[in-house]
C-alpha cells in the first residue's frame, strides 16, 4: 500500500483554490426559461401511505434497486417531496443567491393522478412543461437503458455558471456535494413511503439538452434517481 503522501498534496491543495476559471459574465446570463410550463398545485390531494419508516428504519431497509413493479406512482407525492428537497438545501446552505439555486427535473414515465411527462421543481414553484411524447423513448435518456423501467426518474441540476462566477472549481464541487444531498434527500423519502429506486450519475447531456434546456452551464444535471413500486 503506498504512504507517500507527495502525490496527493498538490491536488488536495487545489480544494482551497476559489479561482474563478469562466468568463466574468455569468450575472448577465439567465436560465433558459420555458414558454409553455403550466404551474402545478401538488400540495393538495397528496396523502402518503401511512407506512412511514423512521430514518433509522429507512437506513436499515434501504435497497438500491432495478426491479420494479409496473403500477404508476403517484406523481403529487413525487412532486412534493423533491421541492420539500430543494427547500432544505436553499435554507440549509444559504447558497442561492451566492452559488445558484438547484432545481430538479420529474419524468413521470408511470404517472397516476397527474399527466405523464417532463415537471421542473424548484424550492418555490413546480410547472408542467413537456408532455410524454416530447420524451420520446425514455430508453434512449441514459447509457443504462434499464433506468427507464422505473415509474419516473429525478434529476437534480445546477447553475455551473453561477457556481464558477461565486468560487470557481469549489463552486463546482460544492454544486456537486449540494444536488447529491438533495437527491438522496428525495430518494431516502421514497425508500422511507415503501418505493424503490436506485441512484446514478445521470442522463446523456445531449438526451435531455432541448427536454429541460441543459445549456451545460446554467443548467446541468449533475444526479439522478429511479423511482417505482417495488416489483411484487
Amino acid at each position: 500500500m503506498r504512504t507517500d503522501p507527495s502525490m496527493m498534496e498538490p491536488l488536495l491543495e487545489t480544494f482551497a483554490d476559489r479561482a474563478r476559471c469562466g468568463d466574468g459574465l455569468a450575472a448577465e446570463r439567465s436560465l433558459l426559461p420555458f414558454a409553455d410550463a403550466v404551474p402545478v398545485d401538488a400540495e393538495a390531494g397528496t396523502t402518503e401511505s401511512g407506512r412511514t419508516l423512521d430514518l433509522h428504519d429507512t437506513l436499515q431497509a434501504r435497497r438500491s434497486s432495478l426491479q420494479y413493479g409496473e403500477a404508476p406512482v403517484r406523481t403529487d407525492l413525487i412532486l412534493r417531496w423533491t421541492r420539500e428537497a430543494l427547500e432544505r438545501d436553499a435554507g440549509d446552505w444559504g447558497l442561492d443567491d451566492a452559488c445558484g439555486p438547484l432545481e430538479a427535473f420529474v419524468f413521470a414515465l408511470r404517472s397516476e393522478g397527474r399527466p405523464a411527462g417532463v415537471y421542473r421543481v424548484t424550492a418555490r414553484d413546480i410547472s408542467f412543461i413537456a408532455p410524454a411524447s416530447d420524451v420520446g423513448d425514455p430508453q434512449l435518456l441514459g447509457i443504462q437503458r434499464e433506468f427507464a423501467d422505473g415509474a419516473g426518474i429525478v434529476t437534480v441540476c445546477a447553475n455551473l455558471d453561477s457556481a464558477d462566477a461565486w468560487a470557481g472549481s469549489h463552486g463546482f464541487r460544492l454544486s456537486a456535494v449540494r444536488a447529491s444531498m438533495a437527491l438522496y434527500d428525495f430518494h431516502l423519502r421514497c425508500q422511507s413511503d415503501g418505493l424503490a429506486g436506485t441512484v446514478f450519475g445521470g442522463f446523456i447531456g445531449a438526451a435531455v439538452r432541448n427536454l429541460i434546456q441543459s445549456d451545460g452551464v446554467t443548467r446541468q444535471p449533475l444526479l439522478s434517481a429511479t423511482y417505482a413500486h417495488p416489483a411484487s
